[in-house]
């Protein structure tokens, strides 16, 4: 996967529109040359994976896929990463200090990846489409941004929250300061 542009969409349930204005937006970017790995996600209906899979099929260099196990040493070699703005992906990406798109799901009366994405676009890890812009001239526009970018510094965020907390329950549990 080393330079390839990773396009994901967590589960699938509702990506499909980001992954087809990504697909779309393949040839309008200096990535067109680039392997396109594009993951669906497992709940992606089988009718919006097949009509992925036609898009995908009129483009050279773009494989269609579900998921993989692998994802986090994709971002970690990727050239560029266009997702949604999941928890999980956004610190995954964060980790692997991959440029990237994010289009956070707004639909319906979301807003937990709205507010995620403009926090971490603010601090310019991150370049941002908002999902009422997604088009493909939009996201091809947000790609060459990012893809100019140098990689995320490391430690721009930090990612010890877990064990930090838990060392600091403990100190509370034995009567100390946290």
């Amino acid at each position: 996967g080393k330079g390839e542009v990773i396009v994901s969409a967590g589960g699938g349930a509702v990506g499909a529109g980001l992954l087809e204005a990504a697909i779309r937006a393949k040839p309008l970017t200096a990535l067109r040359d680039r392997n396109w790995r594009v993951l669906a996600g497992n709940n992606l209906p089988a009718k919006e994976f097949q009509k992925l899979a036609r898009l995908a099929a009129g483009e050279v260099g773009i494989e269609l896929q579900r998921s993989r196990a692998d994802f986090t040493t994709l971002l970690a070699n990727c050239a560029l990463s266009i997702s949604q703005a999941g928890y999980n992906t956004l610190m995954e990406t964060v980790q692997a200090r991959a440029r990237a798109v994010i289009v956070p799901f707004a639909g319906g009366q979301e807003t937990e990846q709205t507010m995620r994405a403009r926090c971490f676009a603010e601090r310019g890890l991150f370049e941002l489409v908002e999902e009422s812009a997604l088009a493909p001239a939009t996201l091809a526009a947000a790609i060459e941004r990012a893809a100019r970018k140098p990689r995320p510094s490391p430690g721009v965020i930090d990612l010890d929250g877990a064990p930090r907390s838990a060392a600091s329950i403990a100190r509370m549990a034995k009567g100390e300061a946290p």
